[in-house]
Order: structure tokens, then C-alpha cells, then sequence
């Protein structure tokens, strides 16, 4: 019976020399790595970022993968250079990008260890259960003081001068008041709605929902929302409805379809884009950022803050509201109701509203359970007395007044 070849021996044939032999083997390596992910059904994308990490070690350690220099003191190396550029949960998913790669290498149905041995005479792999990597140890990796809900004074603050701001520069005949506008509704809807940066630069206006149940919001009573953050790497995005609960909100959203955002359109036809910039093109997740750190810069608000804390106040403020839970969860897509609760941060006003709530009804109680000893001992009293007189009646006494 003859053996079928595994994946190495379709892309390094026998019998035939290659140019830089090397290079040409770790190249063939990253092509049947590329095969292997795209089998699982992942994006393009996903591939190339785990495929430019493996290449980006290659480069960093001066060796390849079958080699002595990619060992334990390398990654930690690595490591150790990316732990000062990059997030605590941007390094963890580059360790497993080259960990799904080097688990790929190693795995002998492919191959690839007997060909480097017989090419190289070599195969230096080592034990990835081993890896000195960021641990998952909780749910939150990233950073407490910018991923944070706003306070309702920072919210006053970041959108009360928006509108006056606007103002001006119409005033002064400035073309950036036009943004500006479109940046109120923007920052609004990612307030309003809980959306992420992704899902609010790709919204287009047919996403736009009526809801039978609540016609005082028209044609914006609900949101569909279809770049939610995908399941898994690789998968395609989430769709979830965000149902609206803000009127005020609301009518922002009304005023700048009604009124702002045709101005976009008024030497072009309409591309159906929700926030659409001035070069006729869907407004970019960078841009996202940008105009946000624009307007925290004008509200003198703490340079830590980014748009996804838009997310966080929205989760606290439905908490704080007293919106179930699990409409929470549902409303900003989390699979978990733990994910929510990472959201969360409740004001310090809300916490005591609880707080006096929970002693109000204490003290309710104990002026119930006292009223009520003191209804029971009036009928024991009521009872002794009327045994007492009958006792005296029975023996000729009578009781005086």
C-alpha cells in the first residue's frame, strides 16, 4: 500500500535543487500554513497578520524555525523587545499567532520535521506548553485607566461643547463645521447605541430600524448591527438588533439625517453610508479615533479616554437605569453576561441611591416588625385584662375606675 505524502513533500519535491534553499523552505512552510488556516474557513485577513508574525521572527532572530536560534531565550527576546510597544492582549495574540504556526511545523502528519532533517539535517523544535507567554488569566486584560466608563460630568463636558463649537465655525464660514456635525451624531450613536468603533464606521442608513412596539421613534427605533466583533479569529462578524431607548438620542440621529448629512451629497449620488467625510468615502475606524481625540482634547479630558469608553457609559448607564441584564448583554452582542459586567461601573450616586434604598428598607421593616410586637403585646393586654375581671367577678370583687 503506498503511503500518501504529506503537505512538505507536495512543496519540496525530491530530486530538486533550490536556489537560497533556506529561505525557499520557510516560504513553502508559511504557504501550507496559509493552506492549513484557510481549510478552517478564516479570513484572509487573520492568515496575513499570523503569517507577517512568523516572518517578523524570522527576521528578528536572524534564523529559521528548524534552526538553534529559535529557542526559548529567542521568544523571550521577542517578547520582551514587543512587551514595551504594544497592549498586554496585542502580545498574547502575537505569541499564539507563532504558536498555531510553530504547533503546524512541528506536527509530523505534515511533514515538515523529516523534510527539514533530511534538507538540513536539523530540526530544532521545542515544546510549546513551555513558552514563557502572557497568561489569560481573567477575562480583562487591557488597560483600567482608558477603558473605563465616562462620568456624567466628563459626558457634559465632551458633548455640551460640541453643539457651541459647531456654531462657531458656521460662523465663521469654516468647511470643517460640516464634520463637525457629523462628528456629533457619530460620537452620539456610539454613545446612545453602545457601539464599537468598527460597527459605527460601517454603519450605512438602511440599518435603521422600525420597531412596532415603540412608534414615538419612527424609522430609528432600532439598530442593525452587522460588523460586530466576529465569535472567534477568522470568523465572519456578529449581527445583533440595538434596540434605542434614548429619545433624545434619537432626535439627534433625525436632525442630522434630515438635515446635515445631505450637504455630503450635494454634487454626488447618495452611497447610503451613515458617516460618510468630505472625499465621498465611508469614514475609516482611524478616523473614528481621531475625531474623538479631537473633541477629548477640546473638552480638556483626560488624554487616556478613547471612543470605545462611549461603550462602557452606555453599559453603565442602562445598569443604572435598571435595564435587566441580560437586555444588556444582548444589546451590545456580548455572549456572556460576565463580558457585561467587565463594562461596568456604576456612579458613585447610583451606588448610593442603593445604599440609602437598602437602609430606607431596613428601617421599614424594623418599624413593621416593631408595630406589629406592639399590636401583639395590646392583645395580650387586652386578653390578661378581661381574664382578670372575670376572676374578679367570679370571687365578688369588683374593679374600680
Amino acid at each position: 500500500m503506498t503511503a500518501i505524502p504529506g503537505v512538505a513533500r507536495l512543496h519540496v519535491v525530491e530530486g530538486i535543487s533550490m536556489l537560497r534553499p533556506h529561505a525557499a523552505v520557510f516560504d513553502k512552510t508559511l504557504k501550507g500554513f496559509e493552506d492549513h488556516q484557510r481549510a478552517r474557513h478564516l479570513s484572509s485577513g487573520t492568515i496575513k497578520g499570523r503569517t507577517r508574525i512568523a516572518r517578523q521572527v524570522q527576521a528578528f532572530s536572524d534564523g529559521y524555525p528548524w534552526e538553534p536560534a529559535w529557542n526559548h531565550a529567542m521568544f523571550d527576546r521577542w517578547s520582551a523587545m514587543l512587551a514595551d510597544q504594544v497592549a498586554t492582549s496585542t502580545l498574547r495574540g502575537y505569541q499564539s499567532d507563532l504558536s498555531l504556526y510553530l504547533t503546524y511545523l512541528s506536527d509530523p502528519a505534515y511533514e515538515w520535521p523529516q523534510v527539514c532533517m533530511e534538507t538540513f539535517g536539523m530540526f530544532a523544535g521545542f515544546a510549546l506548553r513551555d513558552l514563557n507567554a502572557v497568561r489569560h488569566a481573567q477575562e480583562y486584560i487591557g488597560q483600567p485607566s482608558g477603558n473605563r466608563p465616562l462620568s456624567r460630568p466628563e459626558i457634559k463636558k465632551l458633548f455640551g461643547q460640541m453643539d457651541p463649537e459647531i456654531k462657531r465655525l458656521r460662523a465663521a464660514g469654516h468647511k470643517g463645521a460640516l464634520a463637525a456635525a457629523r462628528d456629533l451624531a457619530m460620537l452620539t450613536t456610539m454613545y446612545a447605541w453602545g457601539l464599537r468603533r468598527r460597527e459605527t464606521a460601517r454603519l450605512e442608513t438602511h440599518d435603521w430600524r422600525r420597531q412596532a412596539k415603540l412608534p414615538e421613534f419612527g424609522d430609528y427605533a432600532g439598530l442593525a448591527v452587522r460588523w460586530g466583533k466576529a465569535a472567534g479569529p477568522g470568523m465572519p462578524p456578529k449581527r445583533r438588533m440595538v434596540i434605542s431607548v434614548w429619545p433624545w438620542a434619537v432626535q439627534t440621529v433625525r436632525l442630522y439625517m434630515e438635515h446635515i448629512r445631505p450637504l455630503f451629497y450635494a454634487d454626488r449620488p447618495d452611497d447610503g453610508v451613515m458617516f460618510p467625510t468630505e472625499r465621498d468615502e465611508m469614514i475609516s475606524e482611524r478616523a473614528v479615533n481621531q475625531r474623538f481625540q479631537h473633541w477629548r482634547e477640546l473638552a480638556e479630558l483626560p488624554d487616556c479616554l478613547g471612543p470605545h469608553c462611549l461603550r462602557h457609559t452606555y453599559v453603565t448607564r442602562l445598569i443604572e437605569a435598571g435595564y435587566d441584564g441580560q437586555f444588556v448583554t444582548e444589546q451590545v452582542g456580548h455572549s456572556h453576561a460576565a463580558t457585561t459586567a467587565i463594562y461596568t461601573a456604576l456612579s458613585s450616586d447610583f451606588k448610593n441611591l442603593k445604599v440609602r434604598e437598602f437602609l430606607d428598607a431596613a428601617e421599614e421593616a424594623q418599624l413593621a416588625a416593631a408595630f406589629a410586637r406592639a399590636d401583639a403585646e395590646a392583645d395580650m393586654d387586652d386578653d390578661f385584662s378581661d381574664q382578670t375581671a372575670d376572676e374578679l367577678v367570679g370571687t365578688g370583687q369588683t374593679r374600680r375606675t
